[in-house]
């Protein structure tokens, strides 16, 4: 593409076109700016091809983490709901056994409440009598029965020492 003069050696009937600098430079311009122009707008599609992969990677692994959130809630639901009947079915066993415990507790202190006397004087108080009230009373008063848990031992280590002396 470069630029030839006429020499004296050639012949003259040879025919030569000859483009000025000005023409060869912008020429040369627009052949470069055609190219580079090709170049950024195929760079540009890769870009945007490679964005649109991403996207659409992205979603498939969302959709997937979405559907895994769904099953993961649903067995979490079934296990608090059994979770819950479990806590239910305790609470109303320990209410009836409260029940039953309290009734029982009045059945035995109206039944031992005048209790046996002490060998040898009729006038004497029923051993450890005040021990079981006082237990009574919290049973029949108290809301968890484990409050009574002191009345329990102290009856418990009367009752020992009472059998020690028979």
């Amino acid at each position: 593409m470069g630029n030839k003069t006429s020499s004296a050696s050639e012949p003259a009937e040879s025919a030569e076109i000859f483009l000025s600098e000005d023409l060869q430079s912008k020429v040369m311009a627009d052949f470069q700016s055609a190219h580079l122009k090709e170049e950024w707008e195929n760079r540009q599609r890769a870009i945007l091809a490679a964005r649109s992969e991403r996207i659409a990677e992205d979603e498939r692994r969302r959709a997937g983490l979405e559907a895994e959130l769904k099953l993961f809630r649903v067995r979490n639901a079934e296990t608090q709901a059994k979770l819950d009947a479990k806590i239910d079915d305790a609470s109303a066993r320990f209410a009836d056994l409260q029940i039953e415990l309290k009734y029982d507790v009045d059945r035995l202190e109206k039944k031992l409440g005048s209790g046996p006397k002490v060998k040898g004087s009729d006038d004497a108080a029923a051993p450890c009598l005040t021990l079981r009230s006082d237990l009574a009373a919290c049973f029949r008063d108290a809301d968890d029965v484990r409050k009574c848990d002191g009345f329990v031992e102290a009856l418990e280590r009367c009752v020992r020492m009472e059998v020690v002396k028979q």
